[in-house]
């Protein structure tokens, strides 16, 4: 399989002349699911969680790529109808989860150079990156629901470093349909925050 010619790009930049810049980043977090509108009906987002571990290479323009851990939570709700369309029961609520591994193949860029160790930097960082469903869970099993296996998202954050310590937030866009079901095809979107330590293991 080709190497996508974008993950060329931001290696090359991010490395010329840098190999020797090289960070690891550990950290945990809290994301959220925001349901995209169309086709949706019922979907909701709730709180879930994260652990993560990132590899930054280069000085001020940086590559940052990783795995990350995450529990999505969302709830479901409809209103079973009779053969009329006409309700028949009161609202029916379902609990869905799904545990899930996110890599990020990122372009970053520091506020500050980094070669004078500042106590205090900013960064942003972005790009897309790949999530991939471990496993499912439905508090229903009555209930049909299925998820893909792998999509793309796409987005950027915005991050503090003080000294050995770093807070990240941001937010990534759904560009595959992630949930299925006989009524909603929705695209769940991802925001989050994280934080966690630096460890530098060259300049």
């Amino acid at each position: 399989m080709k190497t996508p010619m974008y993950l060329v790009l931001m290696l090359t930049l991010a490395t010329s002349g840098t190999t020797d810049a090289q960070e690891i980043r550990l950290s945990g977090g809290y994301n959220g699911s925001d349901v995209g509108p169309a086709k949706s009906d019922g979907w909701v987002g709730r709180a879930g969680y994260q652990f993560s571990a990132d590899l930054l290479l280069g000085h001020r323009l940086f590559f940052r790529t990783g795995t990350h851990f995450l529990v999505r939570n969302l709830n479901y709700s409809y209103v079973p109808a009779n053969g009329d369309g006409v309700p028949s029961e009161v609202e029916q609520e379902y609990r869905y989860t799904e545990r899930c591994l996110y890599v990020p193949a990122q372009l970053g860029f520091r506020f500050f150079d980094p070669v004078g160790d500042p106590t205090v930097n900013l960064y942003v960082v972005g790009g897309p990156s790949a999530l991939f469903t471990l496993d499912t869970h439905l508090s229903d099993a009555e209930l049909d629901v299925r998820s893909n296996s792998a999509m793309v998202l796409a987005g950027g954050g915005l991050g503090v470093t003080i000294g050995f310590l770093f807070v990240e937030g941001g937010y990534h866009a759904a560009l595959d349909r992630s949930l299925h079901t006989s009524l909603t095809d929705p695209k769940v979107n991802m925001y989050y925050i994280m934080g966690g330590v630096r460890l530098q293991l060259a300049r």
